[in-house]
């Protein structure tokens, strides 16, 4: 006779909370902590870019997109696949400029080999994160690391699942940025996603971006697996600057959208070693004094910098 089946593992409920820790989050209200998801969205609609925004917020401790608060800074690891190295960079070091930081002060970390391959590479990817102990792992695009068929709900569960357990185990978030198509009048974000709805599924947090028909503004949705869904925001890419470009994500109606020099007076403030007054800003940066106590109000709301003296400003951190 065969023997009895054994059973499944079980623990009661109090005593599993007791040893779960409560959900975090990497952005407040934007991705969780340890958290596994998606960032969708057509071609062209920046999807790379706040991808990295995101990167430049978790290992700065900055808000993301001047909005999302990022409780805890951490180290990022990355792999940008289909742009090259020199457009990465350059759109880190902008990002990061915008903040009034340098880019070699972030502890981000860019994968540069040429091929990794899913899931065959998911052992080397989780080797990886042993070594750096990132807070984010990103993979952009996931189209161009794997030969699987996307339609294929079986073939990309090995996928998803395999990055999802790397979540899991290493207590690391991981974000893959997907390709949409155009979705159906009235479908959801998730249904525009290329490939088996197990894309959808996958995610603790998935973002969607789509970009608008005016102003160059984009659409956000984040939809969370725990919580209820926020209603969607207008987002647009801002770059200032020529010789030093200084590149953000700014969120229509909010405060980091009032002032167009922050980082510039951030910068300022930044590479300053004693107090410098609203004037001498003003002077430096060749800016009217209504844009510059608008952006030191913006500054300072989001506890970029703090008051020194009667007249006097410092950047914090």
């Amino acid at each position: 006779m065969p023997a009895p089946a054994l059973p499944f593992d079980t623990i009661p409920a109090a005593q599993l909370a007791k040893a779960t820790a409560p959900l975090s989050w990497l952005a407040d209200g934007l991705f969780l902590s340890a958290g596994a998801g998606i960032l969708g969205g057509a071609p062209k609609s920046c999807k790379s870019y706040f991808a990295l925004d995101l990167c430049v917020s978790v290992a700065s401790g900055t808000p993301c997109a001047g909005h999302f608060a990022v409780p805890a800074a951490g180290p990022v690891t990355l792999l940008s696949v289909e742009d090259p190295h020199a457009v990465v960079v350059a759109r880190l070091r902008a990002l990061a400029f915008s903040r009034g930081l340098q880019l070699d002060a972030l502890p981000i970390e860019i994968i540069v080999e040429p091929a990794v391959r899913l899931p065959e590479g998911i052992e080397r990817l989780a080797a990886t994160v042993a070594r750096s102990r990132p807070s984010l792992l990103l993979l952009d695009p996931l189209i161009r690391l794997h030969r699987a068929d996307e339609n294929s709900a079986a073939e990309m569960s090995v996928i998803l699942d395999g990055l999802r357990n790397l979540a899991r185990t290493s207590k690391t978030a991981v974000l893959l940025v997907h390709h949409a198509r155009k979705a159906p009048a009235g479908s959801s974000s998730g249904a525009a996603l290329r490939g088996s709805s197990d894309l959808a599924a996958f995610g603790d947090s998935n973002l969607y971006l789509r970009k608008l028909s005016h102003d160059a503004a984009l659409e956000l949705k984040i939809e969370q697996r725990a919580i209820a869904c926020p209603p969607p925001m207008r987002l647009k890419l801002v770059v200032d600057g020529d010789a030093e470009p200084a590149a953000r994500f700014v969120v229509s109606g909010s405060s980091n959208e009032d002032s167009p020099v922050s980082g510039k007076v951030l910068a300022l403030l930044a590479g300053a070693t004693e107090a410098v007054s609203s004037s001498v800003i003003r002077e430096k940066l060749g800016v009217r004094n209504q844009l510059v106590a608008q952006a030191l109000r913006t500054l300072l709301e989001r506890g970029r910098i703090r008051r020194a003296g009667r007249d006097g400003w410092l950047a914090v951190g």
